[in-house]
């Protein structure tokens, strides 16, 4: 007989318990030690599957959580990206959860069926599926992004406070030539880490202007098209402070190929602390986000939501500047 037509039924009576015994097995409740062995013993034997959606209707758990990954360009080189998924799988293996992985293209196509809650790694695009959530009452937990809406948890980095700190050390070592090279505003991250790019200017009495500020929506090629284009105009800074070091990274490899002394001609600071953007003769000077932290914390607001503790936090962790050698005075 096929493994997906044994019943339940048929388990309890290879196990010689009632059927009542093999569901609070199926639910992970406490059982005898001889009925947990015998139910194991009958699973096993007949090589029996639970149907997970009579799990979820009987009021069981399916011990899987959701991880919605915003699509993107780069989004499988991203090391945000990436680092998410990792922290994440990380995370629920230590509660022994399984992950659902999703990224989202355009279409909505998530069932909330087959998981217990869900984490979205920021929103990009998928707004009306964010609402169909709330709508859903699913246990959810948004990161890298500030929520409004009170009843959702959310666990972000305060961009603007890494932003305006690694500015204002560029200023404070001397520099006023100072350009952002700006991510997607339509991401919170990078709007964020403008403003404070922008503050940092003006609270140093340092007029800012639109030139200041060049968009590399966390492109490598289109970062490298500003660079030539800012470079050969000869309107060149002392400073460029990216929205991220694979635009940091970018940067220095361009001044590299043309060689631009880092730093005496020109001082770079990134954003996230991407180890792949290090390198032996030249540091990178940048802003560490905590990723980890922000997983783990994110992790355990669903986990406690799923099993009923209803608890709702909005957290901002602080970033970390790393000084290393990509900045000297000017």
């Amino acid at each position: 007989m096929s493994s997906s037509k044994i019943t339940i039924k048929e388990v309890a009576k290879q196990a010689g318990v009632s059927i009542a015994t093999v569901s609070r097995f199926l639910n992970n409740f406490s059982l005898k030690k001889i009925n947990k062995q015998n139910v194991e013993n009958a699973i096993a034997k007949l090589n029996y599957h639970p149907f997970i959606y009579a799990r979820r209707l009987a009021g069981g758990q399916m011990g899987v959580f959701g991880l919605i990954i915003p699509g993107y360009e780069g989004v499988f080189y991203s090391f945000y990206a990436i680092e998410i998924i990792r922290e994440v799988a990380l995370a629920l293996n230590e509660q022994d959860t399984d992950l659902h992985l999703s990224v989202f293209w355009n279409r909505d196509t998530f069932k909330t069926s087959i998981v217990d809650g869900i984490i979205m790694a920021d929103i990009l695009g998928n707004q009306q599926q964010f609402k169909r959530f709330l709508k859903e009452k699913i246990p959810l937990v948004v990161i890298n992004r500030n929520i409004g809406e009170e009843n959702v948890n959310s666990v972000a980095i305060d961009n603007f406070k890494g932003a305006y700190d690694a500015t204002e050390f560029l200023i404070n070592h001397g520099h006023k030539q100072i350009m952002h090279f700006a991510g997607d505003l339509r991401v919170q991250c990078a709007s964020e880490r403008l403003m404070g790019f922008q503050s940092a200017l003006e609270k140093n009495n340092i007029k800012a202007s639109k030139q200041q500020v060049k968009y590399t929506n966390f492109s490598r090629r289109q970062t490298r098209l500003i660079l030539e284009e800012l470079f050969s105009s000869g309107d060149i800074p002392t400073a460029i402070f990216c929205c991220s070091d694979e635009v940091a990274s970018e940067v220095l490899n361009f001044a590299e190929e043309k060689r631009i002394n880092i730093p005496k001609k020109l001082s770079v600071i990134g954003f996230d602390d991407n180890p792949h953007c290090l390198n032996d003769h030249l540091m990178l000077t940048t802003v560490r986000q905590p990723l980890k932290k922000m997983v783990q914390q994110a992790v355990k607001i669903l986990s406690d939501n799923v099993n009923g503790k209803k608890i709702q936090q909005k957290i901002v962790l602080e970033p970390e500047f790393i000084i290393r050698d990509t900045v000297s005075f000017c």
